[in-house]
């Protein structure tokens, strides 16, 4: 397949992150789960759920981060949450983008480098493209996935032409996801089918 994504139902992506969690690696491991929100939604929902139980455990603990919500908690715990809320108020979107930079770097790390951790499942990227947080952020992911640590991105878009496209359904929303974080050919990056 040109675009190095393996196209597989929800469940079958569901047994091969399961897989990739608890196969030891000491290399860079970052997987990319894909699908317009149809496909994505009810996919986040059952991958937040075996999260929670532990189903993917065997190797240390992985955690789901909403980063919509679980960033606006971390706001909140580093004391910067009413300086964005007036930053935000403000349009003072400059201001704001290195907060939320600073904070998402923050809630990343310490969350990857937390004792008994072994991996991070990604969802809900909206609120970092809303304030292009997108490219370079977000590869932050590529650095902590690192030394038997894994990141597992679910991305809302679409492959055309070997590049991933985030928020494809709407046309003014509509940014490439980097590149570097789809690691082609590796066996990692899933295409979410019905």
């Amino acid at each position: 397949m040109s675009s190095g994504a393996r196209q597989l139902p929800a469940t079958d992506v569901l047994r091969e992150l399961a897989v990739l969690f608890s196969t030891p690696a000491h290399d860079r491991h970052v997987y990319c789960v894909f699908g317009p929100y149809a496909h994505l939604r009810p996919f986040q929902r059952r991958l937040r759920q075996e999260t929670e139980k532990g189903s993917l455990n065997t190797l240390g603990r992985v955690e789901y981060l909403s980063l919509n919500r679980d960033l606006l908690a971390h706001l909140k715990v580093r004391n910067s949450y009413e300086q964005a809320v007036c930053l935000a108020n403000q349009r003072r979107d400059e201001q704001l983008r290195g907060i939320l930079s600073a904070t998402f770097r923050d809630l990343v790390t310490s969350h990857i480098e937390a004792t008994g951790t072994i991996g991070l499942v990604l969802a809900d990227f909206e609120l970092l493209y809303a304030y292009d947080l997108g490219g370079n952020d977000i590869s932050l992911v590529r650095q902590v996935a690192i030394n038997g640590k894994r990141v597992c991105l679910l991305v809302p878009g679409v492959m055309r032409d070997g590049r991933l496209w985030v928020f494809d359904e709407d046309p003014e929303s509509r940014r490439e996801f980097p590149e570097a974080l789809v690691f082609k050919n590796s066996g990692w990056v899933f295409e979410l089918v019905s």
